[in-house]
Order: C-alpha cells, then sequence, then structure tokens
C-alpha cells in the first residue's frame, strides 16, 4: 500500500471519481458537483488566497483505496486564533484499515508541517458538513454528505476523537402549523419589523448584504468562518437560477437590516433522481427541479442585540410559508450543534423533529 499526493488534474479528476466505487450498490448516495469539488482539490476557488490544499489517496497496485483531502484555512485560524487543520473529503472502500490508517497519518503530518496542533475530520463550513450518525436509508439534503457506517470505525482507529454533534430538524406542514406561522410573521410585524425577501435584480447588493449580515451574526458561533464577498458570490451565483425569492430574506428594523434567512429546494431530490445520469441534461434537472416538494431552511441569523424578539421565527416561518405555498410537504431546518440550545428551540416552535444526527472528530497533533 502507498499514499500518494495529488497533483495533476487526472488525478484529482481520479480522486473525485473515486465515490463511484464505494457508493455504487448504495440506493441513497447523491454524487457530488464534480467540477466544483475538483476546483477544491487544485486549491482553484475563491478561498485559495487564504486556504492551503493538499489531496492525498491510498493505493494498492494502482487500485484507489481511500481519498483524504488536507486543508489549512489561514483566515479561519486568525479568526479563532487557532492552528486546526481541516480533512475533508474522506471517502473509502471497506476492509483496509491498515491502508485507511495510513492515509489519515500521512495527511496529519502534512496538516503538522503547516504548523497546525489540531486535525478536524469532514467538517468545514462551505466545504464539507458532518459525517452523519444515522438515517442511513434516507437520501440526504441538499449540501450534506452521505456515507457509510464503517466510516466512524476508520476514523476511531486514526485516533480521533468526538469532538461535537449536530442535529438536523424535519418539519411535516400541516394547516395549524401554517396559522402558528402566519401569527408569528403578524408578531414581528406589530413589533415594527419588516420582512422581505430577496430582490434577484439587485443580487449584488443582496449578497454583499447576506455576506455582512453572516459575518456578523455567526462571528462567536463555534466553527464558522468568516467569509469573503467573492467566496459568497461564487455561491449565489452557481445557485442563482434554483433559488426562490421568497424562501430567502432579511428582517429590518428603522431601515436597517438586523436578520437574514437563507433557504433553498431541497436539489438533492432532483440531483438524486439523475444519478444514473449525471446532469448533464439541464432541461431535465430543471423539469425535476419543480417537483420538489421539500425546501431546507440552510442558514438563519439574527443581530445579537435584537435577538430574543421572535425575529428568528418570524424569518423562518415567512420562509416555510413560501414552501408551503409551493406545495412543499416538508421542510428542513439545518444543521445545529448539539449544545445550541437557542436555535433548537428555535426549531422545536416551528414544529421541527430531529430526523437525522452528525458528528465531528478532532485530533491533537501535538509536536
Amino acid at each position: 500500500m502507498h499514499v500518494h499526493a495529488l497533483k495533476t488534474v487526472e488525478e484529482f479528476q481520479r480522486s473525485a471519481n473515486f465515490a463511484y466505487e464505494v457508493y455504487r450498490q448504495n440506493a441513497y448516495w447523491v454524487p457530488p458537483d464534480d467540477h466544483h469539488l475538483i476546483s477544491i482539490l487544485s486549491g482553484e476557488t475563491p478561498t485559495s488566497s487564504h486556504t492551503h490544499v493538499q489531496a492525498f489517496w491510498v493505493e494498492e497496485r494502482n487500485k484507489i483505496l481511500a481519498t483524504l483531502t488536507a486543508v489549512v484555512d489561514e483566515m479561519y485560524n486568525r479568526h479563532w486564533n487557532e492552528r486546526t487543520g481541516h480533512l475533508l473529503f474522506f471517502e473509502a472502500l471497506p476492509g483496509y484499515s491498515e491502508g485507511v490508517q495510513a492515509l489519515f497519518q500521512t495527511a496529519c503530518e502534512w496538516l503538522r508541517s503547516q504548523g497546525c496542533e489540531a486535525a478536524r475530520t469532514s467538517f468545514l463550513y462551505a466545504s464539507q458538513l458532518p459525517l452523519t450518525i444515522d438515517a442511513y436509508d434516507a437520501v440526504p439534503t441538499v449540501f450534506h454528505t452521505y456515507n457509510p457506517a464503517y466510516y466512524h470505525s476508520y476514523i476511531k482507529n486514526a485516533g480521533f476523537r468526538t469532538e461535537h454533534g449536530m442535529v438536523q430538524y424535519q418539519i411535516v406542514f400541516t394547516p395549524e402549523l401554517a396559522r402558528a406561522y402566519r401569527e408569528m410573521v403578524e408578531q414581528a410585524t406589530r413589533a415594527g419589523v419588516r420582512l422581505r425577501s430577496w430582490n434577484f435584480d439587485l443580487v449584488e447588493e443582496e449578497t454583499t448584504a447576506f455576506t455582512n449580515l453572516l459575518n456578523e451574526t455567526f462571528s462567536a458561533h463555534w466553527g464558522s468562518p468568516q467569509f469573503t464577498l467573492p467566496h459568497m458570490e461564487e455561491f449565489i451565483i452557481s445557485l442563482r437560477d434554483l433559488l426562490v425569492s421568497d424562501f430567502t430574506g432579511f428582517a429590518e428594523v428603522d431601515g436597517q437590516a438586523v436578520g437574514f434567512v437563507f433557504s433553498l429546494p431541497d436539489l438533492n431530490q432532483a440531483l438524486h433522481r439523475m444519478r444514473e445520469k449525471g446532469v448533464e441534461d439541464p432541461a431535465e434537472f430543471l423539469r425535476l427541479v419543480q417537483e420538489i416538494d421539500h425546501g431546507v431552511l440552510l442558514i438563519i441569523g439574527v443581530k445579537p442585540n435584537y435577538r430574543g424578539r421572535g425575529i428568528n421565527l418570524a424569518l423562518a416561518a415567512k420562509s416555510y410559508l413560501a414552501m408551503m405555498e409551493r406545495g412543499y410537504k416538508t421542510g428542513s431546518y439545518t444543521v445545529v450543534l448539539d449544545d445550541n440550545w437557542p436555535s433548537r428551540r428555535t426549531a422545536e416552535k416551528l414544529g421541527g423533529k430531529v430526523t437525522r444526527n452528525f458528528i465531528i472528530y478532532v485530533k491533537a497533533l501535538g509536536g
């Protein structure tokens, strides 16, 4: 067995394609965006000005057994005053524990050479959401990863420990919830809060406002980086034709934006149905997007001085009402740290129940 550091476009492509072999017989996996993944592996993204990336695989007789990518985000570390590295995009075939441990060891050694004191596995906002520990018989919602159960043993055997848990809530929409949502919106409106949807005719201005609010409201949220405007612009532009104006929005008080919500259709419903064909048929993909009946509230935030006024509930309620008006049957509220009780109580007030759990691992790198 040999651990190899990837260097060429052909190797990045082969690494991205490896997941298809891992999940060949899995009915629930949703293929990633290969082009986006390759751009990350090669370090050619808007974050490249402040990240260092090295992708690896372990192979035996020219057969890939597992892949792993090491990332050092200098902007993240400056924000948190840390020296943390991230190990992302882990995929592996079963039955190769020795090779996988060698792969993790090599990636950790590379992070240590970059000055990192700890390695966090399979979690970095805007790059990868954490590994699931249950719900293996359900298609994940958009942006979530899917992984076999045996990945956890691989990671624990490589010396990692549990650092944090996260949860995803799901809501089954009902007429009773619709009435409760309307009351949440009306209460905020009576209190002088203006709720408005995104104006996609002014997408650059809206993206700037969204980025500023996101960075401010999540500045003290564990694990959250600070996002650059070019990074967020690329993200919004890539989704521009798939977003729904009324799913996203801002809360304003006295003309000042104090909160935001960002929701979107669960694109995985369409991507999963096209997994055999790929998404090279845009017309078919857009047709399937119109049949989506599940929405995903991906992120929501309110400025600290305006919390506790029901603004978060009103923002989420407005987004969910828009989903219901489009005929959606269910919605997600994701992802929430286990110990983020204010956010978890918000999800429960909105009618959410935990339907999927996730885990984040860490390992001290020592000297």
